[in-house]
């Protein structure tokens, strides 16, 4: 797992700059919520940034199937993750029922899911710096996900302000793991080459 996240450096980063993005933009409509109109307006801005983010992370998981085309199960895992993010942001965009408490439910089941996923690497790089910044962001994900449930009923603004600080929180953590894999990888080819060089030398 850890090899196949090193080699996807680049779509931990990319993705990370969304959801920055993201969190920013919904923090922006957040403040704009006084009154009915704006209120409605900003829902709408939200929503549509939503599905953006969806279809634009299927999007660049598809593309990253082409670099592992020679590596069957994670072509597939790829080619259906991206499918499956671009089918839910196609139904979003199409639905008539697309409302807060759909985008509050997938932020939940998506703060969940990547909480437990931070945790289960977090285990498996115990020995390594990389584990704590792993833990506090699996903490701050599940953490999320109870506040939401806890707080679904509050005022749009707050959940909404929620759902923003979150995708920025979890953007700069994504796009941070991604510089720290990308060190990784260029330590490990810097290694090879001077193996490389090394056997050389000693044939000659």
């Amino acid at each position: 797992m850890l090899r196949d996240l090193v080699r996807s450096w680049w779509l931990l980063n990319v993705r990370g700059v969304f959801a920055v993005l993201f969190g920013a933009f919904v923090l922006f409509l957040a403040g704009t919520m006084d009154g009915f109109f704006t209120t409605a307006i900003a829902m709408v801005g939200v929503m549509f940034i939503f599905v953006f983010y969806l279809m634009a992370s299927g999007a660049l998981s598809i593309a990253a199937t082409f670099r592992s085309f020679g590596m069957q199960e994670r072509f597939w895992a790829s080619l259906i993750h991206g499918t499956i993010l671009i089918a839910l942001g196609s139904w979003l965009f199409f639905s008539k029922q697309m409302t807060l408490t759909w985008l509050v439910s997938l932020t939940v089941a998506n703060a969940l899911g990547s909480g437990l996923l931070e945790m289960i690497l977090a285990h498996t790089m115990r020995r390594h710096f990389d584990s704590i910044l792993l833990t506090v962001a699996g903490g701050v994900s599940l953490g999320t996900a109870m506040l939401l449930v806890l707080e679904r009923n509050s005022h749009m603004s707050l959940l909404v302000s929620v759902l923003g600080v979150y995708a920025m929180f979890y953007g700069i953590v994504l796009f941070t793991f991604s510089l720290r894999l990308h060190g990784a990888l260029r330590q490990t080819r810097a290694a090879k080459r001077e193996t490389t060089i090394s056997s050389s030398s000693t044939f000659v």
